[in-house]
C-alpha cells in the first residue's frame, strides 16, 4: 500500500546537494619565486664574478713619485649548478569522460595542481637547497640562500631580541657597501618582530582605533626599510622549538632559468593520458655578504 505521505529518506529521485566549488588550503609559499628578479641561464653550471676593493688607508704620495699598486685584486668566480624539478600527473580515459562538479576536466586541474607544487619545491630549494653537481645516477641541486651566506651565526636557543636583529642588520652594513631590505623567518619570529617596539612601521588606518599587530615593514639605522615575510621553509619543523632567521638584499639574488616551467603531455601507455610540469634553473647570489643567517633562535 502506498504510503499517504511522501518523505525525502527513501526518494531515489532526489538529486544530491554538491557544491560545485573546490576547496584546496595546502599551503602555498612562493615569495622568492614570484617576488625575486630573473636572469638567465645558458649552462648547468651557472658562474658570476666578485671583486672586493683593497682594505682602506691613509693615502699620501710623495710629489713626482711613482704610484702604487699593491692594492690589485683579481676577480673571483662563484658557481651554483641548475636543478630539474618535475612533477608529473596522469587521469585515466573513463575519469575525463565523465560529469564531474567544479571543474571541467580533471586533466587540466591535475596540471594545475603540479605546477602549484613544483612551485613549492622550488621554493623549498631556493631557500633549503644544498648544492650537487650530480652524476649519472645523481640529480644536480642548486645552493639556496641558506648555504650561499657567509654571514653566519648560530645562538643555540638564544631569544631574538630586537637589539640582537640590528646587530644582523649592521653584520651586513660592515661587511658590505649594501643594506638587507628583505627578512624571512617562520610565523613564530615574524609575530616577535612585530611585537618589537622601537624602529617598527606598523601599517595603521588613523581612523581605525583597533591594535594592528602585524609589522610590514622594520626600519632601523643599519637598513632604512626592510620588508617582513612569514616564510614556511625558513625555519625548521614544529617538532623543534629552534628557529633561522635570513636577512638579505633582494637586489642581489636572482633566479637564474635554464628552462622556466612548461607543461608537456607524455606519451601515451594505457587508457590514461599523462603529462608533467618542467623546470630547469638555479639561484644566483651576486655575494655571499649580501645577506645574513642567524640559526637556532627561540
Amino acid at each position: 500500500m502506498a504510503s499517504p505521505n511522501s518523505y525525502t529518506y527513501d526518494d531515489g529521485a532526489m538529486r544530491e546537494d554538491l557544491l560545485n566549488v573546490l576547496t584546496n588550503l595546502s599551503p602555498k609559499n612562493t615569495q622568492l619565486v614570484s617576488g625575486l628578479g630573473t636572469s638567465t641561464a645558458s649552462s648547468i653550471r651557472h658562474e658570476w664574478l666578485i671583486k672586493t676593493l683593497g682594505a682602506v688607508k691613509t693615502n699620501a704620495y710623495v710629489e713626482g713619485v711613482d704610484a702604487s699598486y699593491a692594492n690589485t685584486t683579481d676577480p673571483t668566480r662563484i658557481v651554483n649548478y641548475t636543478q630539474i624539478f618535475r612533477e608529473g600527473y596522469q587521469v585515466t580515459d573513463t575519469e575525463r569522460s565523465v560529469n564531474t562538479a567544479a571543474f571541467n576536466d580533471r586533466f587540466a586541474l591535475e596540471a594545475s595542481d603540479a605546477l602549484a607544487e613544483l612551485k613549492n619545491d622550488i621554493e623549498y630549494a631556493l631557500i633549503r637547497g644544498s648544492m650537487a653537481s650530480g652524476t649519472g645516477s645523481a640529480a644536480r641541486q642548486l645552493r639556496g640562500i641558506k648555504n650561499s651566506l657567509s654571514l653566519v651565526t648560530s645562538q643555540s636557543g638564544v631569544s631574538l631580541s630586537e637589539s640582537m636583529l640590528n646587530d644582523y642588520l649592521q653584520l651586513v652594513w660592515d661587511n658590505t657597501s649594501t643594506e638587507v631590505n628583505e627578512i624571512y623567518g617562520n610565523m613564530y619570529i615574524k609575530r616577535k618582530i612585530s611585537a618589537y617596539t622601537g624602529g617598527s612601521t606598523k601599517n595603521v588606518n588613523a581612523t581605525d582605533k583597533r591594535l594592528i599587530n602585524s609589522v610590514d615593514v622594520y626600519e632601523a639605522d643599519a637598513a632604512s626599510m626592510v620588508k617582513l615575510f612569514a616564510h614556511r621553509y625558513v625555519g625548521i619543523n614544529g617538532t623543534d622549538t629552534n628557529h633561522d632567521v635570513i636577512g638579505i638584499n633582494s637586489d642581489m639574488f636572482k633566479v637564474a632559468y635554464l628552462r622556466k616551467p612548461f607543461t608537456r603531455e607524455l606519451a601515451k601507455t594505457g587508457d590514461a593520458t599523462k603529462g608533467e610540469v618542467v623546470a630547469e634553473l638555479t639561484l644566483e647570489n651576486l655575494h655571499y655578504n649580501a645577506g645574513f643567517c642567524a640559526k637556532a633562535h627561540l
